[in-house]
């Protein structure tokens, strides 16, 4: 393994020196031997991959088939394993996805850009949910986005799943993210920040929410056209569908008070003394009480 083991540089500059030769044949010699040494693990390399195919399993053969990718048509392999993927086999091209959440397909609608099948990113029924294009979460369709942005913070004009489409106000939290319509989470309808995770539900129940094209004059925020239910429709006149503002009709803000942060995967550890016994409060559910006296004694003044 000459070159490669330590100080093999003063053993091949040595032995040339011993020659008389020049710096540039030295160098020659070197890369000569390196060439050597790449096209014999060359040769040889499907006797690594018997090794590791005992033990590991190839990224086309993992995962299983979840949407359709864009430029071939095939089925996209769901790699569920951290950190979670899809991989085109035909294409030999990965596309990242968000972590932290659960993945699934959205009806199997397409992206208008680029035909991939749009999958929706969720974490349950009181966290965020919304739609991803595999191809512009990774690649940007426009300047003012970045990579990992799902639908709700894309730019594009005219897209029904776009920010245009959805977004409702600015958030009532952060200063840049917009409370955009989740399409996805009705009857129990919710407005979610594309940017923190402030979700707010309102309008339980309904049929059909959607977002108008016109603005509120007051406030600016988008109006939203509700198709209640009759078994629960707040109108008076006998009516069903009523469009207005969310944040500035009375309707509408008497529906829609509930205001939390989204709950998300990540559990946190508990507390500290804790056990698994009955009851929520403080106090209860601490667990059978050590049986030594040290334990004991250490847990009392714990």
């Amino acid at each position: 393994m000459l070159g490669c083991q330590l100080g093999g540089r003063n053993l091949v500059e040595r032995h040339e020196a011993e020659k008389g030769a020049t710096g540039m044949a030295v160098l020659q010699h070197a890369l000569d031997i390196f060439k050597l040494k790449f096209a014999y693990f060359v040769q040889r390399i499907i006797g690594m991959d018997e090794l590791f195919e005992v033990t590991f399993s190839s990224l086309a053969d993992s995962g299983k088939a979840l949407s359709r990718c864009g430029k071939c048509r095939r089925y996209m392999k769901f790699i569920q394993a951290k950190p979670s993927r899809l991989h085109c086999t035909q294409c030999d091209e990965t596309y990242s996805l968000p972590q932290n959440g659960n993945i699934k397909l959205y009806k199997e609608l397409k992206c208008p850009l680029d035909d991939f099948e749009l999958v929706l990113w969720t974490t349950g029924t009181k966290g965020k949910c919304y739609p991803i294009c595999p191809y512009c979460y990774n690649y940007p369709p426009f300047r003012d986005m970045r990579k990992g942005m799902g639908c709700n913070e894309c730019t594009h004009p005219s897209c029904v799943y776009s920010l245009d489409a959805s977004g409702v106000s600015p958030c009532v939290e952060c200063e840049n993210g917009i409370l955009v319509l989740d399409e996805t989470s009705g009857p129990k309808w919710k407005l979610a920040c594309n940017k923190c995770n402030i979700v707010m539900k309102c309008f339980e129940d309904a049929h059909k929410v959607t977002v108008a094209g016109d603005d509120c004059e007051k406030c600016s925020s988008m109006l939203m056209t509700v198709d209640f239910n009759k078994a629960k429709n707040p109108l008076t006149d006998g009516s069903t569908q009523y469009t207005a503002c969310l944040f500035c009709d009375p309707i509408f803000t008497s529906l829609c008070t509930d205001l939390r942060h989204a709950r998300m995967t990540a559990r946190r550890p508990p507390p500290r003394g804790g056990g698994r016994g009955r009851g929520r409060g403080r106090g209860r559910g601490r667990g059978k009480p050590p049986k030594d006296k040290m334990s004991q004694l250490a847990a009392y003044f714990v």
